[in-house]
C-alpha cells in the first residue's frame, strides 16, 4: 500500500522509479504516479518479469503473426497454495489497506499482466470472489468471465487455497491453432498444418505456486537490464507505468464486479 506515495516522492525528487507490482492499489494512485513522472520527465517501470521469458515472446510472435487465426478463447488459471502461516508472517498480507486484494491482486497480477500483454485489452468482466479457507480480509478465491476487444471470451481463476498448488496455466485457442503456456514452458503448440512442438527456456526455472521463495529471478534480471538500457537511451522501456495500469485496471474492475454482482465494462 506504500508504492504510490513512495514513487511520487521519488519522482518529485527527480529520480527514475522502478516499482514492484502492483504499480498501486487503485487507479487514482496509478494516475498520480504517471502525472508525477510526466511532470518531472522521469521514467517509471513496473516489474512484470514474465514478459521477458523466451517462451512468452515466442507466443507473442505467434499471435502477432496471426498464426492461430482468430482467437476465440484465452483462459488464465492460477491455482496456488498459501497456508495461513504465510499470511501470519507479515501483518500487511491479506489486508485490504496494504495488500489491496488477495489471490488476484497479490499472487495473480503477473498472470493478468501476461494475459493482457498477449491477448490484448479486456472490455468487460464478470467476477465472483470468496474468502473460503483463510482468516484474511480479502479474497482467497476468484473466478471471472472476460470479453476481449478482439471479441474473444475467456476465464480467469485465481486461488491461494488449491493444495498443493499448481503452475500458472495460460491457454490461448484460435480457429487454426492452440497454445498452452505453463509457467515458462509451452506445453502445447498445435497449429493446423504444422507438427506439434514444445518450447522451453534454458534451465527450466523454479516457480512459486507452492512456495513464494522458489520464484525465479531470471526474468527480473532481464527486466532490470532493460530498465538500465532505457535510462541510457539505448532501448525503449518495455513495461512502463501505462502498462502497469492495464493489469491493475482488470483487477480493480474484477473486484468492482464481484462487489456489485454485475458485469463491469472497462
Amino acid at each position: 500500500g506504500l508504492h504510490a506515495a513512495q514513487a511520487v516522492q521519488a519522482l518529485e525528487a527527480g529520480k527514475h522509479v522502478l516499482i514492484e507490482k502492483p504499480i498501486a492499489l487503485n487507479l487514482a494512485d496509478s494516475d498520480a504516479i504517471s502525472a508525477a513522472a510526466q511532470k518531472q520527465n522521469r521514467l517509471v517501470g513496473v516489474v512484470s518479469q514474465l514478459r521477458f521469458c523466451k517462451a512468452v515472446n515466442d507466443v507473442k510472435a505467434a499471435l502477432e503473426s496471426s498464426l492461430l487465426g482468430r482467437i476465440v478463447a484465452a483462459d488464465l488459471y492460477m491455482k496456488y497454495y498459501r497456508p495461513q502461516t504465510y499470511y501470519a508472517q507479515n501483518a500487511w498480507r491479506g489486508t485490504r489497506q496494504m495488500d489491496g486484494g488477495g489471490a488476484l491482486m497479490n499472487q495473480g497480477i503477473h498472470g493478468v499482466d501476461l494475459l493482457r500483454y498477449l491477448c490484448g485489452p479486456v472490455t468487460s468482466i464478470m467476477a465472483q470472489a470468496r474468502t473460503l479457507t483463510h482468516d484474511i480480509e480479502v479474497e482467497d478465491t476468484l473466478a471471472a468471465v472476460v470479453t476481449y476487444a478482439s471479441g474473444a471470451l475467456g476465464v480467469i481463476q485465481a486461488t491461494t487455497s488449491g493444495y498443493p498448488g499448481y503452475p500458472r496455466r495460460l491457454e490461448i485457442h484460435g480457429e487454426r491453432g492452440s497454445i498452452i503456456l505453463e509457467e515458462d514452458t509451452i506445453i502445447q503448440w498445435s497449429i493446423a498444418g504444422q507438427p506439434e512442438k514444445i518450447l522451453e527456456i534454458a534451465g527450466h526455472a523454479q516457480h512459486g505456486h507452492q512456495n513464494p521463495e522458489q520464484i525465479s529471478s531470471a526474468g527480473h534480471v532481464a527486466q532490470y537490464a532493460n530498465f538500465i538500457a532505457a535510462l541510457r537511451g539505448q532501448e525503449p522501456l518495455l513495461v512502463d507505468d501505462r502498462e502497469g495500469r492495464h493489469a491493475l485496471e482488470i483487477i480493480v474492475r474484477a473486484y468492482e464486479s464481484a462487489a456489485k454482482q454485475a458485469i463491469v465494462y472497462l
